[in-house]
């Protein structure tokens, strides 16, 4: 039992409190590194790794990341990532298997210093939100 607990206590320290925003997939855990609670603190000029896990709802051959960020109401999209979210875990997926996900995210040194909610998707063949978070941050 205590190992149980301890798997259990480790995996709920490394995930990172987010919103969810219409995720289809199931047990959906989100880490940013560095980041237990929003607002994440992004410093320009690093790369923080983004990893998620979750439990695909269908069978699918791609995955499109659709990141952006909030600012003022507007949503912008996140410059300079690639949107194919297979080159972050492997390809094609099957409906209830269980998925592990991680990318590097450059903050580049010409984004503003500014607050931001970030929107972060995993889309499916079939244009579903396999994952959507949302989360504030603050880029410095």
């Amino acid at each position: 039992m205590l190992p149980f607990l301890l798997a259990l206590f480790a995996t709920s320290v490394s995930a990172t409190a987010f919103q969810d925003c219409g995720s289809v997939a199931a047990d959906v855990v989100l880490d940013i590194e560095g980041c237990d609670l929003p607002p994440c603190i992004l410093p320009r000029g690093e790369t923080l790794d983004v990893a998620m896990q979750f439990v695909a709802s269908r069978d699918t051959d791609v995955l499109t990341i659709d990141a952006s960020g909030i600012i003022g109401g507007v949503e912008v999209p996140w410059p300079g990532i690639d949107t194919n979210g297979c080159l972050y875990t492997t390809c094609p997926i099957s409906q209830g298997q269980s998925v592990d996900w991680l990318m590097p995210v450059p903050i580049l040194d010409e984004y503003p210093a500014l607050s931001v909610m970030v929107k972060f998707s995993l889309v499916d063949s079939a244009n579903e939100l396999q994952v959507c978070a949302l989360l504030a941050a603050i880029i410095v």
